[in-house]
């Protein structure tokens, strides 16, 4: 009975501890994710910089918070698994600088929209969501931010990394999936590679 109450008291304690470690993560993730709205806010504000180079310096700052390899390989799906060596970095490559200029785009449209954090959550020792409302004068926008923690560190890259986003419930990722799905039934995965260099 003794040993029974031991195991119990054990198994408490590493529960517990698992706990506080996911919480803390969660609380520094939050900052960190803050922080960097703060960082884009000051760059956004600043009148010396022209578009190009205050885009450039935005896309600079977030760029190591999102697995944009990631994203680029799962939007493939099981499509991916037959490019060769040298087809998966010219499309990695090509969706990553789609992505930039998508949100290049996005930086445009900025009206002085604040950032509120709704709830973080932690689905998976190594999976975070971050909801948040984007708020200006006349409307709120739910954005819900999705990290993972590679297994192992990636160079230059944050500890969790941004692998998709849903606005409004729609998912960047699985919209990107479905319409390249329907658009390799029909076409070649060079005439993809072409449509997305035009888009660059």
């Amino acid at each position: 009975m003794q040993y029974i109450y031991k195991m119990v008291l054990v198994l408490g304690m590493v529960l517990f501890c698992a706990q506080s470690v996911a919480a803390n993560e969660q609380v520094e993730l939050k900052e960190h994710f803050l922080k960097k709205i703060d960082e884009v806010i000051l760059i956004v504000e600043d009148k010396k910089m022209t578009k190009d180079e205050r885009n450039g310096t935005i896309v600079k700052s977030l760029t190591p918070m999102f697995d944009f390899e990631l994203m680029a390989k799962l939007s493939l799906g099981s499509k991916w698994r037959e490019l060769s060596d040298a087809e998966g970095k010219k499309f990695v490559a090509l969706y990553v600088e789609r992505m930039k200029q998508s949100y290049s785009s996005k930086i445009d449209a900025y009206k002085d929209e604040k950032v509120e954090i709704k709830k973080i959550e932690q689905t998976k020792e190594d999976r975070i969501t971050l909801v948040s409302d984007l708020v200006s004068q006349t409307q709120k926008l739910e954005i819900a931010y999705k990290f993972h923690k590679p297994k192992v560190p990636v160079a230059s890259k944050d500890k969790w990394l941004i692998y998709d986003v849903e606005i409004l419930g729609v998912s960047i990722l699985k919209t990107d999936m479905a319409q390249f799905k329907e658009f390799l039934q029909t076409k070649s995965m060079a005439e993809l590679m072409d449509a997305l260099a035009k888009q660059s």
